[in-house]
């Protein structure tokens, strides 16, 4: 089998490689190289990134669309499917010239008003388009994004590019496949969605369909898989075609947020019997006293003192092999006092089946199929006094920022993008395009409220709440854990207010339970505690009795590390220009004060007087926590770059 490693050019070049006879059966991009320089970087990838047309060429654009749409239009069924074919083959030859992309959007929009009844607007052609040109979009909730990414895929689909649309979760996946399987086949494509329980007979026939719906975990496991049936010369185990042309929705999350989840292939081992290394970690830890021996700080993470380093040393005096080591026995023994003390259940994870689930911090989602590594999860298993799972060896390993990459082209939209459009240029060469809103946004923001505890708080979401269900609103309340959002639940409960609970624990693949609580909090003077679930994704239907009574009114509850977090909850309320309002409730215990500004934060008091103030403190909060997490990422990058170049002078293939 031939992989093609060939430069791809200019990312918004109009030709696409596809597997084949000149580029392999493997069209994949090598790894860039980034340098030691963030500015240069930015500075490089601005230059090679597509130009914006001025806005009479896109407007030219954008007649040229309505004009095929009428000429598409009056063909009968043998006609458009002739021309369809004609324009396949312009398309493989030529790649995304605009006069083609217009005719190939045209065609699908009739595909559209015929199957569907819809019309798409001028801003979701535009988005599609400048995704097909490697570009992110930035849309905003309600604005159609499910329509954008159905253009883009089947466009380049007709082009004979493998599609990869992305999305959140298996069910999700069914779902898109299920919404668009009749628009794909009345233009002759084929489609599939690949789940994390299908085998690999079945996933290589979904792979070889036009458009794949699937979850970004699945794809980048089962690139792995295939560099290590390559590696192994087991051709016949390969599934995918090549990195083509990958489609991400809420690109943010998967490109910023989970850029640095390490994603593992690993395979079972012998097990190391009773004297496993975690129990031997967990016991030592046990006997050390916090404050003394170590600290918890802030951010959780944990540090030994000298004198704990010191009363380490001393319990393993009798022991043999690496616990002789200080590296080795302070390192596990750090990782045992944070599944102590750091990792918290019903926050961090949730116990299921006798099982660890990690949840998700950024989605509020079950992690199924996540483990912490480094022996972190067996670590936690103990502390709950689990069933220990097996033990794993890794075969290897990536990371979204290092696997997407090697798409030859990415592109995406979200709801909330344009806070990260300078690492997204940087690391990834993307621009950000802010889609305009078709209606002016009616949300009424109510202000910022900060109190002295978290029963404050709890007493002052409570009073919101009653009163804006009683003026016939619905009401969603955001938290940050199960915890949080239980314990806001007792309350409610306690003063007799009737309302739902969506957290991690109704969280399933097949989403049944949650679809019938998002159904059920669109109606007058419903109440609904959520986690970050309730966030992305998420559209809640409002009963037209609602809407006549201001819609639906979002309680933000927890000041979070990004505000794009904030921004996906607010954006759940008036959308598409319907009447909405949210406020914003703390506490000076919150979880990012206390980290960020300790005892300090206690200054902060006297601008609960000030809502806009306060409010301006915040964001500078949140955008001091980007700016370490951007740079925590950057580093990451060189150090995976490094050892890249270390591998290859080793003469190892760059996957492993």
């Amino acid at each position: 089998m031939s992989i093609s490693q060939a430069p791809a050019g200019r990312l918004w070049q109009a030709g696409l490689p596809v597997p084949g006879p000149v580029h392999g059966r493997y069209p994949i991009r090598p790894y860039p190289e980034h340098g030691q320089s963030w500015v240069w970087l930015w500075m490089r990838q601005a230059l090679q990134a597509p130009p914006t047309p001025p806005h009479v060429g896109q407007r030219r654009w954008l007649m040229a669309v309505q004009e095929g749409l009428l000429k598409w239009g009056l063909l009968d069924a043998r006609g458009f499917r002739e021309q369809l074919l004609q324009l396949r083959g312009q398309l493989a030859m030529r790649g995304f010239k605009p006069h083609l992309v217009a005719e190939a959007m045209a065609a699908v929009g009739v595909v559209l008003q015929r199957h569907k009844g819809w019309a798409v607007h001028d801003v979701q052609w535009l988005a599609a388009r400048w995704m097909l040109d490697g570009r992110l979009v930035e849309m905003a909730t309600g604005e159609g994004k499910s329509v954008v990414v159905a253009l883009a895929a089947t466009v380049a689909a007709l082009a004979h590019v493998p599609v990869h649309a992305m999305t959140a979760n298996d069910y999700l996946a069914r779902r898109d496949l299920d919404a668009w399987l009749p628009v794909y086949d009345a233009l002759g494509l084929s489609a599939a969605c690949v789940l994390a329980s299908m085998q690999t007979p079945e996933r290589r026939a979904a792979y070889a369909c036009d458009i794949v719906h699937v979850t970004a975990r699945e794809v980048a496991f089962d690139h792995l898989r295939d560099q290590a049936a390559l590696a192994s010369n087991a051709h016949d185990q390969v599934v995918l075609r090549g990195l083509c042309l990958a489609i991400l929705d809420e690109a943010d999350s998967i490109l910023i947020d989970e850029a640095c989840t390490p994603l593992v292939l690993s395979q079972a081992v012998e097990p190391a019997g009773r004297d496993r290394p975690q129990r031997v970690a967990m016991f030592l830890a046990q006997q050390l006293l916090n404050g003394h021996h170590y600290a918890v700080q802030p951010t959780r993470l944990v540090q030994l003192t000298p004198p704990g380093r010191a009363r380490l040393a001393q319990l393993t005096q009798s022991h043999d092999g690496p616990w002789r080591l200080a590296r080795y026995r302070e390192e596990q023994v750090q990782l045992a006092l944070m599944a102590l003390h750091s990792l918290q259940r019903d926050v961090d994870y949730l116990v299921q089946d006798d099982e660890v689930v990690i949840v998700d911090g950024v989605t509020g989602r079950q992690a199924m199929g996540r483990v912490w590594s480094r022996g972190l999860h067996h670590m936690v298993c103990l502390k709950e006094r689990l069933p220990l799972p097996p033990d794993t060896e890794t075969l290897t390993q990536t990371t979204y920022q290092a696997f997407f990459p090697r798409y030859h082209r990415l592109c995406g939209l979200s709801g909330t993008l344009w806070e990260e459009r300078a690492e997204l240029m940087a690391l990834y060469g993307l621009p950000v395009w802010r889609a305009p809103l078709r209606q002016p946004s009616r949300r009424l923001d109510l202000g910022w409220h900060l109190d002295l505890n978290e029963a404050a708080q709890h007493q002052r979401v409570l009073q919101q709440a009653q009163a804006h269900a009683a003026a016939g609103q619905a009401v969603l309340i955001g938290t940050d854990s199960v915890q949080a959002s239980e314990a806001l639940s007792a309350l409610l409960q306690a003063h007799g207010v009737a309302h739902t609970l969506l957290n991690a624990r109704v969280d399933s693949e097949e989403g049944a339970r949650e679809r019938e609580l998002i159904a059920d909090a669109g109606r007058p003077g419903a109440i609904t505690i959520a986690t970050h679930m309730a966030g992305r994704g998420t559209d809640i239907h409002l009963h037209e009795a609602t809407l006549q009574q201001g819609g639906l009114h979002v309680i933000n509850t927890r000041l979070n590390t990004s505000g794009r977090i904030d921004r996906q909850l607010i954006g759940r309320s008036a959308r598409q220009g319907q009447p909405g309002s949210c406020c914003t409730c703390l506490h000076l215990d919150d979880p990012t004060l206390v980290s960020r500004l300790g005892v300090a934060r206690r200054l902060l008091q006297p601008l609960a007087r000030w809502p806009v103030l306060l409010r301006l403190a915040c964001r500078w909060l949140q955008r001091s926590e980007g700016r370490q997490a951007a740079s925590q990422r950057w580093l990451q990058l060189l150090a995976a770059q490094s050892l890249r170049k270390q591998l290859r002078w080793s003469g190892k293939d760059d996957w492993l």
